[in-house]
């Protein structure tokens, strides 16, 4: 598997640092120097660099057995190279060999996966489960930390060993559930989530990394089994979405209502109106009334009606998340590094945050510490006014993203005026816009299409996101957040994906208009609450996978913000993050384009 490196150093054209130079020395790799510390832990002495015509590198640190990969899209028929000290440590390096098996492992642990939807058609195998006794169990599976660690160092990545067993005691000889690791020290307000490898068979490695000095908890959970994956996957597959829409039928005083879905496929229904147009290309089907036209749709809702049985609706509802305490470790500060770093977030090019791995950051005191950038823009009045002025903020998605867009307003002491061109009715999920034009300050929020879990509202109040971004001007620099998840979690990949690619081909247009606008896409969060149905963990790893792939060619100038650690850490519950959390991320995001 491990092979010496031998190969002589290929210089990008144009360049001449002679070879015995060190890493800090050679000028022409001081990017790539910056690169590595957003992602590792550590800086090492020596480094592999897969050099690529375009003089973007990929790094590896050598001092590890098990790699860890920054990787680009550069392809890997490159020479791969060492640069240290002197020759001797070049000759020295160890690579892994295949480089595909490194892949599938790194993927685990990557922010944006690339293999998460391989294993979709392996998932919809299982269509049903036994009993209870015959899934994996919390209780009966082994997990125990390597070589029976009780003392590491600030930097130090703790491994664990997990085996699976089912309720009866057998071995699980099967992989595909998705596991959770990370440490928790409420007194110190900490917390760090980990990544978790599966290798296929029933047995998972955990990596956790040490982040501070203390005495951390190290805590496991089984998030999804993969029949709960493969027995949802099946069902949104076939009936299009978990939890039904409604459509209101409207005509003089009569109304009627029928159940509507993603594909015309909704038990008991034959006849159907194609509403797809009227949700902006993005498909949407209901029943036809019996005694009115198509013609006639007026509202639309969310109920209360299953795609699936009892049996299964109780299983997706009771059967995950469970968690356990492994054990707590002290750790000890040492000369160790949490890797946090101090590369303001202002001189990150966006294509970094798109190759972060985990973890991207951890909490302590209360305050999350990235390792991605530093955040040097203070919540305040001044900076916010001064870095928006002339800069329309759009913020697009769910109450998640509009939680965000509250705390904003009111910082910047602006009105806000909700639906105030549409429909009146009941539901709070309308346009809003906040504007106080004597200081040239405008903030909008807009909900994505439909499927949208919202009370009884006016179809015509829904607009898609595409349009919303169609309808910025192009004389002024705007700044967009995109938000898909917890409504699009209850349908289909392919679904959600067509969500994502209309509002791509609107941002393309926006920055051919206004090539000096922000975009910024907020990534899926953890929630834990068993009030909903959905394996979570696999769809938002499938889901940022999708993300991945359809802004990869928009990557130098779209950012991703990452979510899901920063709320597995500090065991997230709702729905809705935690309200402190939200001007802490919202503050963090505003740091990649604003001055202080």
């Amino acid at each position: 598997m491990w092979q010496n490196v031998t190969e002589e150093l290929e210089m990008p054209r144009n360049t001449h640092a002679p070879l015995r130079q060190t890493m800090e020395h050679i000028q022409v790799y001081m990017h790539a120097v910056k690169f590595c510390r957003v992602h590792s832990a550590l800086l090492r002495p020596a480094y592999v660099i897969r050099t690529v015509t375009t003089l973007k590198f990929d790094l590896l640190s050598t001092t590890t057995k098990a790699c860890h990969v920054c990787p680009t899209s550069a392809s890997r028929k490159h020479t791969i190279i060492v640069v240290g000290s002197n020759s001797k440590e070049i000759k020295q390096a160890k690579i892994p060999v295949p480089w595909f098996k490194e892949d599938k492992e790194t993927d685990f642990r990557r922010t944006l996966p690339k293999h998460a939807l391989e294993r979709l058609d392996t998932y919809r195998k299982f269509t049903d489960f036994k009993d209870y006794l015959s899934l994996v169990n919390i209780s009966t599976s082994v997990v125990t930390i390597r070589n029976k660690k009780s003392k590491v160092r600030i930097g130090d990545e703790v491994i664990v060993d997990i085996d699976l067993y089912n309720g009866r005691g057998e071995r699980s000889t099967r992989g595909g559930d998705m596991l959770r690791v990370w440490f928790r020290e409420p007194s110190r307000h900490a917390s760090v989530s980990g990544y978790v490898i599966d290798h296929g068979n029933g047995s998972y490695t955990g990596v956790v990394k040490a982040m501070w000095a203390g005495n951390p908890e190290l805590m496991f959970s089984i998030a999804n089994t993969k029949e709960h994956i493969g027995i949802f996957m099946n069902i949104v597959h076939k009936y299009g979405l978990i939890r039904f829409l409604r459509a209101g039928y409207i005509k003089g005083k009569l109304t009627e209502s029928t159940l509507c879905s993603v594909i015309p496929n909704i038990p008991n229904v034959t006849d159907y109106c194609n509403f797809t147009a009227q949700n902006f290309n993005l498909s949407f089907f209901c029943g036809k009334p019996k005694h009115m036209s198509c013609g006639d749709w007026v509202e639309y809702e969310r109920t209360s009606k299953y795609a699936c049985n009892m049996k299964h609706k109780s299983f997706f509802q009771n059967y995950k998340y469970f968690s356990k305490s492994i054990g707590t470790l002290k750790v000890l500060a040492g000369s160790g590094t949490t890797g946090e770093s101090d590369i303001l977030c202002r001189d990150v090019t966006s294509t970094i945050t798109w190759q972060t791995t985990n973890p991207t950051g951890f909490f302590y005191d209360g305050k999350w510490r990235s390792l991605i950038c530093k955040p040097a823009l203070s919540w305040t009045y001044d900076a916010y006014a001064k870095c928006l002025k002339n800069r329309p903020v759009l913020m697009t998605g769910d109450s998640t993203t509009r939680n965000w867009y509250l705390p904003l307003a009111a910082l910047l002491k602006l009105r806000i005026f909700v639906g105030r061109h549409e429909i009146k009715d009941a539901a709070w999920q309308k346009f809003a816009e906040a504007e106080n034009k004597e200081k040239y300050l405008s903030m909008y929020w807009t909900p994505h299409e439909i499927p949208f879990y919202s009370y009884e509202q006016n179809k015509n109040n829904f607009r898609s996101v595409a349009s919303r971004i169609d309808d910025l001007p192009g004389n002024k620099s705007a700044i967009i957040i995109l938000h898909w998840f917890g409504h699009l979690t209850k349908t289909t990949p392919k679904q959600y994906r067509d969500h994502v690619t209309s509002a791509k081909h609107a941002v393309v247009r926006l920055l051919k208009r206004s090539p000096h606008s922000n975009i910024f896409i907020k990534g899926p969060h953890s929630f834990t609450y068993n009030n909903f149905l959905e394996p979570f963990d696999y769809i938002s790893r499938v889901y940022r996978q999708i993300l991945y792939e359809e802004f990869t060619d928009l990557q130098d100038k779209v950012y991703f913000i990452d979510q899901w650690d920063a709320t597995v850490g500090n065991e997230n519950l709702d729905i809705h993050p935690k309200p402190s959390l939200n001007p802490i991320m919202t503050n963090f995001l505003f740091s990649f384009i604003c001055k202080q």
